[in-house]
């Protein structure tokens, strides 16, 4: 489990809050205890010079004088009465029956008998413990103020972290600098002159392919109407196609292009698996009547983004056909799957290696390289959140694109290119 470094820091806010609150009050019942034990000492020293005084029994009035003087008065009769009730849970009295102290709670009395009557005193002066509260208030104080201070540093983390994630969803128009002099400050300076200069080269890259594709566009342009005055009509109809397959090839780039950058927006849209063997056919320039790839099975359903979803079958129909010893593929559906298939051997390394632009094999003799092609699948491929498999079996490679089918319908006859 992990935890935010704001929580982090208000779990050691109230770490520290009590354990100061904890060590406060140990320390003041400990002060406590000592003033009481303190008090307790003085008071057996009092009780020892009144019994003195009282051993003449005329004497009384000589011990009030003297308990007066020491700063005791006599309490109220509801009190006394309160006291002589819980006088059985006196902590320790003297074994003078004329002066003693009774102690009930953290009271401490000298009880005076004469004549049968007893008379309670207490000390007026208390031990003062305003000065321990005021240093404890004063501590909690200073931890709430740095905890605040801390806080309201780490403020902009969080903000610094949502414009991260706007940045790392695509979104280019923002700015991260805060009005902070320390080290948030500077990465989040850091962090916007990286998003500027991000910016900068994305914008410099989009307009040097815009002005590639423009300046290709053109001459095409120049050779379709060029290709439409030519008489013969073979000729004429391989020249179109030939220049729509540029323009063509000149879409696909842009759309790798937006795949590289990770600016391609899905547009999901239901089609048969007959259009897209169609539009497939049409992007690797396959004549009609050409029998090099073969489908048979239910014409299967897709919910996904057409464009891309084609681009990556072809080009796994463009390697099946390119490496294949008998220079034919063979396409069907299986279940909610996709598998694409030729006859040709195994791959030399895992498939995760072909995925990497231009990989070459490191023996050049014992395998070969799929250049930008497995590349431009898998990009295709996690963008439309599909997962791409492969098996080697009795000859045959298998490549499985998983749980693309959203409904199979009515089987096609065997059906040849």
């Amino acid at each position: 489990m992990s935890f935010s470094i704001f929580s982090k820091i208000v779990f050691l806010f109230v770490i520290s809050l009590v354990s100061f609150a904890a060590f406060s009050y140990y320390f003041i019942r400990s002060q406590i205890d000592h003033e009481n034990f303190q008090t307790q000492i003085r008071h057996q020293q009092f009780i020892t010079t009144i019994n003195q005084v009282l051993a003449d029994r005329s004497n009384r009035y000589s011990a009030e004088v003297y308990l007066h003087e020491l700063g005791f008065q006599e309490v109220n009769q509801n009190e006394l009465n309160e006291v002589l009730a819980q006088h059985k849970d006196m902590v320790e009295h003297s074994e003078n029956p004329l002066a003693k102290i009774i102690k009930v709670g953290n009271k401490i009395f000298i009880s005076l008998k004469n004549q049968g009557d007893t008379v309670l005193y207490k000390e007026i002066h208390k031990t003062s413990y305003r000065n321990y509260y005021f240093a404890i208030s004063v501590g909690a104080f200073l931890i709430i103020v740095i905890f605040m201070f801390m806080l309201q540093g780490f403020i902009p983390i969080n903000e610094l972290r949502k414009k991260v994630h706007l940045f790392s969803n695509g979104e280019m128009d923002i700015e991260c600098k805060i009005d902070q002099k320390d080290e948030i400050g500077d990465l989040a300076l850091a962090f916007d002159n990286a998003i500027k200069k991000i910016k900068g080269m994305n914008e410099s890259r989009i307009l040097f392919l815009r002005a590639i594709m423009h300046e290709l566009r053109t001459p095409i342009a120049k050779g379709m109407i060029v290709a439409e005055m030519v008489d013969n009509a073979l000729q004429k109809e391989r020249l179109l196609a030939t220049f729509k397959r540029l323009n063509s090839l000149i879409e696909q780039f842009a759309r790798i292009e937006q795949l590289s950058s990770k600016n391609y927006k899905v547009t999901k849209e239901i089609f048969y698996m007959d259009k897209l063997l169609e539009h497939v056919k049409s992007m690797l320039l396959l004549e009609r009547g050409n029998t090099c790839i073969r489908f048979e099975g239910p014409n299967g359903a897709f919910e996904t983004d057409f464009q891309l979803f084609a681009l990556a079958v072809k080009n796994l129909l463009d390697n099946a056909l390119k490496y294949s010893v008998d220079k034919r593929a063979h396409i069907e559906v299986a279940g909610a799957d996709v598998i694409i298939s030729n006859r040709a051997p195994a791959l030399k390394e895992d498939l995760m290696h072909y995925f990497k632009p231009y990989f070459h094999h490191e023996n050049p003799n014992d395998g070969h390289g799929f250049g930008l092609g497995m590349y431009i699948i898998k990009s295709a491929l996690d963008t439309l959140e599909l997962r791409l498999s492969y098996t080697h079996q009795d000859g045959i490679n298998f490549f499985m694109i998983h749980g693309c089918i959203l409904q199979k319908f009515t089987p096609l006859f065997s059906k040849h290119g």
